[in-house]
């Protein structure tokens, strides 16, 4: 893999640190509350599954291997997963620590790979090594399956087609029954990379990419950066790879789902880098998220730009589009009536798009009973219920068709 050099790149300065948090760096509000839960909420109720069978049935701990772990990812994500929960109840994390057997996470970066034992490496059932997963699953003889094989933030991007398909095969082989794959790629259709779509694949396969999106814009310009190549996926291109990779394997790997994830809070939203046309969304819906920050809404508004010929894309993302913008211009709408003391707050327009709807209702509930509480309600509720109500209108008019950042596809082995 040539990504190593970029990544260390981002360690040596200090851009890529699990402790590192707040609007613009790796572990920014858009990561915890969009990315993280995003995933999270697909990939839950398949391991709730696996809890009621092999935990709570069968008194069988649950093994993971995470590829690509960089600073335990996977592990952060996994542990803190929750549950559906009361409001009475205290811990709501699904797989609580004596659920889990093992967790196995490999990476290329040493540097990452010491971060993620500082932080995780006092668990006994938590192993990093040094591994490349380029040339097949590592895996010792005699090593048992497990029963999630994890990735995340576009891993598997770093692959070419043959190497996942030997990946795959070897996952095939390796799982039990019942096994699942978390595979995380770059969506083809990102609209952070508009200038690289197209209608064959074959002519832009890979992009080259940079990570530049922890700098500011007059750090950018300064600063000489690595670039690697990554893999560009719709799920027709994986299709294709597991179709190949079952036949070898001699199983079936069956896609449960696909979702996009970060359709316009991806990383190079406002880069530039890719699409001329970019803006600093994700660094505005971050600032929803930050606590005694008030966001400036007018600059929250997305100015989708589409691009010529490419009609089903651009239908789709004009409609989240115009939902956000909205959702964005009700919420302003009833700010000004709740400053003007008025008893009850102006009713939403119609709409038939059912998740802006719920939307609407969701804004307006929220205003009118935040009278009376304590604290800045603008900037440390309503902001936050406003991200809350973007994140579900990117979530539920998406289709995993690789129009986000992330396209995820759920697999299952089955033998």
């Amino acid at each position: 893999m040539d990504a190593d050099k970029a990544y260390q790149e981002a360690i040596r300065h200090g851009r890529y640190s699990e402790q590192v948090q707040g609007l613009r760096c790796k572990y920014d509000h858009v990561r915890i509350h969009f990315e993280d839960f995003i995933t999270s909420y697909y990939l839950r109720p398949y391991l709730e599954d696996m809890v009621k069978l092999k935990v709570n049935k069968n008194g069988e701990g649950l093994r993971f291997y995470d590829l690509g772990c960089g600073t335990g990812d996977g592990y952060e994500l996994l542990s803190k997963m929750a549950r559906q929960a009361r409001l009475s109840q205290f811990d709501t994390r699904l797989i609580q620590d004596d659920m889990m057997d093992q967790y196995k996470g490999i990476d290329l970066s040493i540097e990452l790979l010491k971060e993620a034992e500082n932080l995780f490496g006092d668990y006994e059932h938590v192993n990093f090594c040094k591994g490349d997963f380029s040339n097949g699953l590592p895996v010792e003889e005699g090593e048992d399956g497990y029963d999630l094989y994890f990735t995340s933030y576009g891993t598997l991007s770093h692959c070419n087609n043959e190497e996942l398909e030997k990946l795959f095969v070897d996952i095939g082989k390796h799982a039990q029954n019942g096994s699942l794959v978390l595979a995380d790629f770059l969506g083809r259709y990102s609209y952070e990379w508009q200038n690289l779509w197209t209608h064959d694949p074959e002519e832009v396969t890979y992009m080259d990419y940079v990570i530049n999106y922890l700098y500011q814009e007059e750090e950018r310009e300064q600063v000489e950066l690595s670039s690697f190549p990554m893999r560009l996926m719709t799920p027709e291109e994986v299709f294709r790879i597991l179709e190949r990779a079952a036949r070898k394997a001699g199983v079936q790997l069956k896609v449960l789902r696909f979702f996009d994830r970060s359709l316009f809070v991806g990383r190079h939203i406002e880069t530039g880098t890719y699409n001329g046309n970019a803006q600093p969304l994700r660094l505005m819906v971050s600032s929803l998220f930050e606590r005694g920050l008030r966001t400036y809404f007018p600059d929250l508004k997305v100015n989708y730009i589409p691009r010529e010929g490419f009609d089903w894309q651009n239908e789709s993302l004009q409609k989240l589009a115009d939902s956000w913008n909205a959702l964005v211009d009700y919420t302003m709408v009833l700010m000004e009536h709740y400053d003007s003391d008025e008893e009850l707050l102006p009713y939403p327009p119609q709409t038939d798009v059912k998740p802006l709807e719920k939307a609407y209702r969701v804004m307006r509930q929220s205003l009118e009973g935040s009278r009376g509480l304590y604290g800045d309600i603008r900037a440390d509720l309503i902001e936050a219920q406003l991200g809350y109500a973007i994140r579900s209108l990117e979530m539920n008019l998406q289709q995993g068709h690789g129009l986000g950042h992330g396209l995820v596809g759920i697999i299952q082995i089955v033998k």
